[in-house]
């Protein structure tokens, strides 16, 4: 059995369970027959495209719900035990506290500047924003010629296909949260 086989096994049974369905159910529901299905539940059965498409319609679940490998929890260190994404002594460190990966859209990294500290960051790329929000101190974005001031407790979102600018407004350490995305 493949490890999509097993995905669509595992995700399969999981969904059917989360909505309170039996196999009758969902048969009637798919159009789907019942051993058909308990068959790709138990990974003795690789399902066709088109069998996977009336699942998914009968479950009013997107298609990637049932291939992709589901991460239950997935525990991330604290930033003193994160990795260090990008780092320059006395003035910034950025720790990766959700790497990338394929099956989520996103990764969070968390960046701490010293007092009066500047981080310059480049593009990442096309259709790409980032989530900011501000856990103590206060940081001015600067994007373009633009400036944006961001106090503890705030957020902003921002396209981050260009170059921009983290600062430091005070004098404290500023601490703040970063979440990349990729919109397709």
């Amino acid at each position: 059995m493949t490890q999509l086989d097993k995905n669509i096994a595992l995700n399969l049974k999981r969904i059917r369970k989360s909505k309170n369905m039996s196999l009758d159910m969902l048969a009637e529901r798919t159009g789907v027959s019942k051993s058909t299905l308990g068959q790709i539940e138990r990974g003795e059965s690789n399902p066709t495209v088109s069998t996977i498409g009336k699942i998914v319609e009968g479950l009013k679940v997107p298609f990637e719900q049932l291939i992709y490998d589901r991460k239950e929890i997935m525990v991330m260190p604290s930033p003193e035990e994160a990795p260090v994404f990008k780092e320059k002594e006395g003035q910034y460190r950025i720790y990766v506290m959700l790497p990338f990966d394929a099956s989520r859209n996103f990764e969070i990294y968390q960046g701490e500047l010293d007092g009066k500290a500047q981080m310059e960051s480049e593009s990442y790329g096309e259709q790409t924003w980032e989530y900011l929000t501000v856990v103590s101190g206060e940081i001015e974005l600067i994007l373009d010629d633009q400036s944006f001031h961001v106090e503890r407790g705030s957020s902003l979102y921002f396209a981050c296909d260009r170059k921009h600018v983290y600062r430091n407004a005070g004098e404290e350490k500023a601490v703040c949260n970063m979440i990349i995305t990729t919109q397709h």
